[in-house]
């Protein structure tokens, strides 16, 4: 199976490396020459938390490119599937300067797109750049921390779930396999690969839970500056987390979106797993470059608005944040 990864950030980069490793052709396209050129040179690096499963990837099933050579390989090399793994700000980008200038016909054997982003609302914009592509929302709680160009740490094993977010007929685009079968195939390479992979026919659920989680977590560790557990410290962290939650959990209600009953228990457990990480929106702050939070906070005032609801404390902690740079 040929895989193109767009993004070489920290997820890309262990999702590439493993699936090479499991056999799969892998093509991962960084947006810098600096970074492509170290891969090329020096390999990639997966670190784990225990020696034993600590990998040097300098296979020919790996081969790194910049994105600006994507669309003159696939012409010559047309892949299977696309993993779009760049940050919320630039799903746009990604899919006009690229996915967007392949022909109909080197899309023959080409299964789909599967989008990994956080918070929600890219979906639809890249339905409209993309309309010919099937396209499949992925949620996961695989913990990775990119330590260098070339180097990614494997912080925590999780749980990826996929699904199509708008279904169609299930036809055989190939010739030779349904897109159930495309999509069993998929399943196949994560189990392999060594990731718990589940394909879902309620994504919605899941995008909306994680959305949640990290409405409540990673806004609040960007303004404090602190890990993920350090939100537990005090019980004025933990209020303020509670009125996010109880705030945001109303939106769903009237918005008419399930959530468990233990959905904050899940939060508080999340914050104990990932105690020592960094969340993403915090690091984008200690980098100096722009969140994600209008994609999440953002998109719970959104949904309030539409609504005819309040999310005052989201709107506010989401001005916070804005407000940062």
């Amino acid at each position: 199976m040929r895989i193109d990864i767009i993004g070489g950030g920290a997820l890309g980069l262990l999702y590439g490396g493993k699936l090479a490793v499991a056999g799969n052709d892998v093509r991962i396209w960084c947006r810098s020459e600096k970074q492509s050129l170290q891969l090329n040179q020096q390999g990639l690096y997966i670190q784990s938390a225990t020696e034993v499963d600590d990998q040097h990837l300098n296979a020919p099933r790996l081969q790194v490119d910049t994105l600006s050579r994507f669309v003159e390989t696939w012409k010559l090399s047309p892949g299977n599937w696309v993993f779009l793994m760049t940050k919320q700000r630039d799903v746009k980008e990604a899919c006009t300067s690229s996915l967007a200038q392949l022909s109909q016909e080197s899309l023959h054997e080409t299964y789909g797109i599967l989008c990994f982003q956080n918070g929600a609302g890219h979906i639809p914009v890249i339905h409209s750049i993309l309309p010919e592509w099937r396209v499949y929302s992925v949620v996961t709680t695989e913990g990775a921390k990119r330590l260098a160009s070339n180097v990614v740490f494997h912080t925590g094993h999780g749980q990826t779930w996929i699904g199509e977010s708008s279904k169609q007929n299930d036809t055989n685009r190939n010739g030779t396999l349904s897109d159930h079968e495309c999509e069993q195939r998929l399943n196949l390479e994560f189990q392999k690969a060594g990731f718990a992979c589940v394909m879902s026919n309620d994504i919605e659920d899941n995008i909306y839970r994680k959305l949640l989680i990290n409405a409540v977590i990673n806004p609040l560790t960007a303004l404090w500056r602190i890990p993920n557990g350090e939100l537990l410290a005090s019980a004025a962290r933990i209020e303020l987390m509670k009125a996010l939650f109880i705030e945001g959990t109303a939106v769903y209600d009237a918005y008419g979106i399930r959530w468990n009953s233990d959905l904050w228990d899940q939060i508080l457990d999340v914050c104990r797993a990932t105690a020592a990480n960094t969340s993403s929106m915090l690091k984008d702050v200690l980098e100096g470059t722009p969140t994600e939070i209008s994609w999440i906070n953002g998109r719970i005032v959104t949904m309030a608005e539409e609504m005819g609801v309040q999310a005052t404390t989201h709107k506010l902690i989401m001005k916070l944040v804005e407000g940062m740079r």
